[in-house]
């Protein structure tokens, strides 16, 4: 379903469809594609101007950085998520993942 809309609606759906692809593959444990969709999933959203969705990937793409051992990328990812966030307005969040990263 999610395809169709995206094929409908590059704008609005292009970004939560790889997003949700980077998740399915993370799942079961294709590590490589995962990669690659989060890429896109961030690509997409920063493309569309959906900042408070490029934080979301941002912020998801970050841990799985950071279980394959990336710390140095999962870190500018964070970062990048937190000022998405912080660009959204979303203050607590902010808030919440700078408590969770000390």
């Amino acid at each position: 379903m999610m395809e169709t809309w995206a094929a409908e609606s590059v704008w609005n759906f292009e970004n939560k469809l790889y997003l949700l692809q980077a998740e399915y593959h993370y799942a079961f444990d294709e590590m490589e594609d995962a990669a690659t969709k989060y890429r896109l999933a961030i690509e997409s959203s920063q493309k569309h101007r959906f900042v408070h969705e490029e934080a979301v990937a941002c912020e998801q793409a970050a841990a799985f950085h950071m279980e394959m051992g990336n710390k140095d990328f999962a870190d500018e990812l964070m970062k990048r998520a937190l000022k998405c966030y912080q660009a959204w307005g979303a203050e607590k969040k902010v808030d919440l993942l700078l408590e969770m990263m000390k």
